[in-house]
C-alpha cells in the first residue's frame, strides 16, 4: 500500500492499524506517532504531514524527509521514500509478539 503525502488521513489510518496494540499511538492533524512500551526494546517512529520522519531503532537513529509512504501487507515494516532517501523502518520481533497476545 502505497500513499503520497497528500493522502495524509489514509498514511494515518494504516499507521494506525500498523501500531496498534504495540505501544503508544498519537495521530494529530499534522503528525503520526509510535513509541515503544516497556519492557520490550526501546523504538520509535514519527511521521510530519510535511514529510519529516524521525526514528530510533536499537543502535541508530534517523532524522531525514520523504515524500512516499508504503506500508508493507503484514503490517511489520514502513517504507518512507524521498528523492535522495530510502528509509524502511521494521518493527523488531519482539514488539511484533504483543499481537499475538491480543
Amino acid at each position: 500500500m502505497e500513499y503520497r503525502l497528500s493522502d495524509w488521513d489514509k498514511i494515518g489510518t494504516q499507521f494506525s492499524h500498523m501500531f496498534s496494540g504495540l505501544g503508544d499511538v498519537v495521530l494529530t492533524e499534522d503528525s503520526l506517532s509510535f513509541t515503544s512500551t516497556g519492557p520490550v526494546v526501546a523504538t520509535g517512529i514519527a511521521l510530519t504531514k510535511e514529510g519529516g520522519l524521525v526514528a530510533n531503532m536499537p543502535l541508530h537513529s534517523i532524522d531525514s524527509s520523504f515524500e512516499r509512504v508504503v506500508f508493507d501487507e503484514n503490517f511489520e515494516s514502513v517504507r518512507l521514500v524521498g528523492p535522495l532517501f530510502d528509509y524502511t523502518y521494521s518493527i523488531p520481533s519482539e514488539i511484533l509478539k504483543l499481537r499475538d497476545l491480543t
